[in-house]
């Protein structure tokens, strides 16, 4: 049982564990340059972060005209991103191995919660030497609704409580629960679950709206360590 009033941290995971989101954004401009579209820049790719498929391809459409190829703009910047991370490896964000470190001292659990199907994301943590620090792998894919919805989140925290249920704990609370995120559809679903959410800024800061949706702003996962440490903070 955790001894901290934090029993579980649930984080992203492109942007927030793995330096691999400026690969998506890179891939999903160059793949929309192929396909014609030149005036599409890194600033439009950035509305895709952790965007589920079906509101993904609604977006472009409504941008780009109903005939927007989404299956052929899926395949190809993932097919991209694939090749750029054979070559290069898996990039891991700082701070990662003094927060799981001390997570795992308290005995605080964590969970993936990611919008990346979940045989990319097993692997893609397995390739980083991350997989071992997790407890559970959650992929958006696994519920009707991805993120900016709170049901990715909603299950993480459903399948996390089953652990400690069993283990003849109580059942996982929001309270008990914080989520890291980099990205406004990432944290809109973890707020919308009721989370009190952590931004660690990767492509863009967090502009004013979005602060006041934020429990804390860190500049990397270790700085977590000193939002947990602040144990006043999750007084109730």
């Amino acid at each position: 049982m955790s001894r901290h009033p934090i029993r579980a941290i649930l984080f992203d995971m492109d942007g927030v564990l793995t330096d691999t989101e400026k690969y998506y954004n890179k891939a999903i401009v160059e793949t929309m340059h192929n396909m014609g579209y030149h005036f599409f820049t890194k600033e439009d790719a950035l509305l895709q972060r952790s965007l589920n498929h079906r509101d993904c391809e609604i977006m472009y459409k409504n941008k780009l005209g109903p005939t927007f190829d989404y299956k052929y703009f899926h395949e190809n910047y993932n097919k991209l991103v694939k090749e750029w991370l054979t070559k290069d490896g898996i990039p891991v964000k700082p701070g990662i191995k003094e927060l799981m470190n001390y997570l795992e001292e308290n005995r605080i659990k964590a969970a993936v919660v990611t919008a990346t199907g979940y045989k990319n994301a097993i692997k893609r943590l397995e390739d980083a030497r991350l997989i071992d620090y997790f407890d559970t792998v959650i992929s958006a894919h696994n519920v009707p609704n991805g993120k900016p919805y709170p049901d990715p989140y909603l299950y993480a925290m459903s399948e996390l409580s089953k652990e400690f249920v069993n283990n003849g704990d109580s059942p996982l609370e929001q309270s008990d629960c914080l989520a890291i995120e980099d990205s406004p559809n990432g944290i809109t679903s973890a707020t919308s679950a009721g989370l009190k959410t952590i931004m660690i800024p990767d492509l863009s800061e967090p502009d004013k709206e979005l602060r006041e949706k934020l429990f804390a702003v860190c500049n990397d996962l270790s700085k977590v360590i000193d939002v947990l440490e602040d144990t006043t903070s999750f007084a109730y």
